[in-house]
């Protein structure tokens, strides 16, 4: 059984890297081929995702070595990871701050495509975000609301910091 889940393990957080990394050259292969430049339109909602998408990374090679060396409990990852989750809530507020901002000073900046692709980055952001720290959302568990595993380690440490 332990070498099954450290396979899938394994292979969680490395499809989350390359995610990643697909994600990234896609953004630049984006502005490449419409020939607008890499700006703020896309570059925070997209470095947004990417982020979330390496703590997932991050999470899986944690959940990875704790099958590997069980004698190494790792105490610091969970306050880390709560630390994040409220990083992430604060990043979210960036994008519609400059979108504001555009709105208001430069309008005919605002009406661009980049936005279009920009408020798409970041509603998958805040799915991946909700899907890591709250809800696992997999289509046959939408209704259910199945917590994640990183939310029910994470109330775990919250409430033990309590004690």
């Amino acid at each position: 059984m332990t070498e099954k889940t450290k396979k899938e393990l394994n292979r969680l957080y490395m499809s989350e890297l390359i995610t990643a990394l697909v994600c990234g050259m896609l953004m630049y292969l984006l502005t490449d081929s419409t020939g607008q430049p890499l700006d703020l339109r896309l570059l925070i909602p997209g470095g947004v995702l990417i982020f979330i998408i390496l703590q997932s990374a991050g999470y899986w090679y944690y959940r990875y070595q704790l099958l590997d060396t069980p004698r190494n409990p790792m105490d610091w990852v969970m306050p880390v990871f709560s630390v994040l989750k409220k990083l992430d809530l604060a990043l979210f507020a960036l994008y519609p701050l400059y979108l504001i901002y555009l709105v208001i000073l430069k309008p005919e900046a605002f009406f661009m495509t980049m936005n279009i692709f920009g408020l798409i980055l970041y509603a998958f952001s805040m799915i991946e975000y909700y899907n890591y720290y709250y809800f696992s959302v997999q289509i046959g568990l939408i209704k259910k609301k199945v917590p994640s595993e990183l939310s029910l380690e994470l109330s775990h440490y919250e409430k033990t910091k309590l004690i």
